[in-house]
């Protein structure tokens, strides 16, 4: 989709590196050893990252990103995992690329968050000429709208961003994480099969969603849409049972990887993130 060429400048407390091509750009941003810090200065690092990344931007536009948190679930405080932390931390850098959170809903761009062995902070941020547009599920409360119970300050994604680009003019749907969540809350615990059936259907909302949003006809199966899928998994005994409901339930794949990752909810099996045509 994109060709790219990179260049590298480099900061004393963090790594960023950007590759551009014809349709847009990949800005990556690493915090090095950011495992050590401790909640205040971890949530200052995550900021400063997220700032960096608007520092490169340019005139293009955020669409995507993908977020790799070190011990993702590692208590930080009296009341915040570091997953908290890292959602105060994006939230403080939204709050001053866009005025205010009242503006989350028409600027923030799809994401996934998931965990990593290592030890640095490591965020990428795909971003384009044209903005793109911002899809919600019915089916789910918006990131920006949770509850305390995920934290002082809630996450800031969408569900999924469309796309127009020079290569793929009707458009792309770009889908952020997706698991068996539905309003905010994580639902069927202890069953794979049971997380996979919902978050299929979150999947399927998604599409049918941005047909919507895009004036386009929706004149065929949404699943059926779905060119590349991204699958992070919780057990390694689960990825069998996973591939076959994947491959039954997606006959168009062109595309399929599947990652071990601790989830950004310790009680998810299962998260889904992909690329489907409009």
């Amino acid at each position: 989709m994109f060709r790219l060429t990179t260049a590298k400048p480099s900061g004393r407390n963090l790594d960023s590196e950007v590759a551009r091509g014809d349709d847009g750009s990949l800005i990556t941003v690493r915090i090095p050893d950011s495992a050590t810090l401790n909640a205040r200065a971890f949530e200052r690092a995550t900021t400063d990252a997220y700032n960096t990344i608007k520092s490169q931007l340019g005139d293009q536009h955020p669409v995507r990103f993908w977020n790799h948190i070190p011990a993702i679930h590692a208590v930080m405080d009296c009341e915040r995992d570091r997953y908290m932390v890292f959602n105060a931390g994006r939230f403080r850098a939204f709050e001053s690329w866009y005025g205010s959170s009242a503006a989350f809903s028409r600027h923030v761009a799809t994401a996934s968050g998931v965990g990593h062995a290592g030890r640095d902070l490591v965020v990428h941020c795909l971003a384009t000429a044209q903005p793109g547009t911002a899809i919600e599920n019915s089916r789910q409360i918006a990131s920006y709208e949770y509850s305390r119970r995920y934290g002082p300050l809630p996450p800031c994604f969408a569900r999924a961003t469309t796309i127009h680009t020079r290569t793929y003019p009707r458009g792309l749907v770009l889908i952020g994480g997706t698991a068996s969540i539905r309003g905010e809350d994580s639902i069927h615990l202890d069953s794979l099969s049971l997380q996979l059936d919902e978050t299929f259907e979150n999947l399927a909302r998604l599409v049918t969603a941005a047909r919507k949003s895009d004036h386009q006809p929706d004149d065929s199966a949404p699943l059926a849409q779905y060119r590349c899928l991204r699958i992070y998994y919780r057990h390694q005994h689960d990825v069998p049972a996973i591939l076959d409901a994947v491959q039954s339930a997606f006959p168009s794949l062109q595309s399929l990887e599947v990652i071990h990752a601790e989830l950004c909810r310790a009680e998810l099996l299962v998260e889904i993130e992909g690329i489907a045509q409009l």
